[in-house]
């Protein structure tokens, strides 16, 4: 393969331009949303699947008591601000979290939560 002044072969040309598409989609990507929500389905499992359930249901200790279903559109239908309260501050049998997770997690969670809604809902309010 000889190089001519000021020209590069094809192949190189190729795995360039392929190197500068694949960095060009890794940095274009949302890091935040998709680690976001990984982030917050962690912490969901890590501190709120004992009683909520993985799929926010509810478990037997949470039934009994009285857990909210997170899937409902009772709980769907609050604002964010509403439910990044109850997340913070807790409410019934229900601890709060603030000082135990960040304010990043607090709002990971609650971006978990709303994935949690039921098939066929309405979208979430967002206020």
């Amino acid at each position: 393969m000889k190089l001519q002044a000021g020209k590069l072969p094809l192949d190189i040309l190729a795995l360039v331009a392929s190197l500068l598409v694949i960095a060009a989609l890794v940095l274009s990507a949302s890091p935040a949303a998709s680690e976001g929500t990984a982030n917050g389905a962690n912490v969901f499992k890590a501190k709120c699947v004992s009683c909520h359930g993985p799929d926010g249901s509810g478990t037997a200790v949470g039934k009994s008591l009285q857990v909210a279903d997170l899937r409902s559109p009772e709980v769907q239908s609050r604002s964010d601000a509403e439910l990044i309260q109850v997340i913070s501050d807790g409410k019934g049998n229900m601890p709060g979290f603030k000082g135990n997770i960040s304010d990043d997690e607090i709002r990971a969670v609650l971006a978990h939560v709303r994935t949690l809604a039921a098939k066929g809902e309405s979208a979430p309010k967002k206020k």
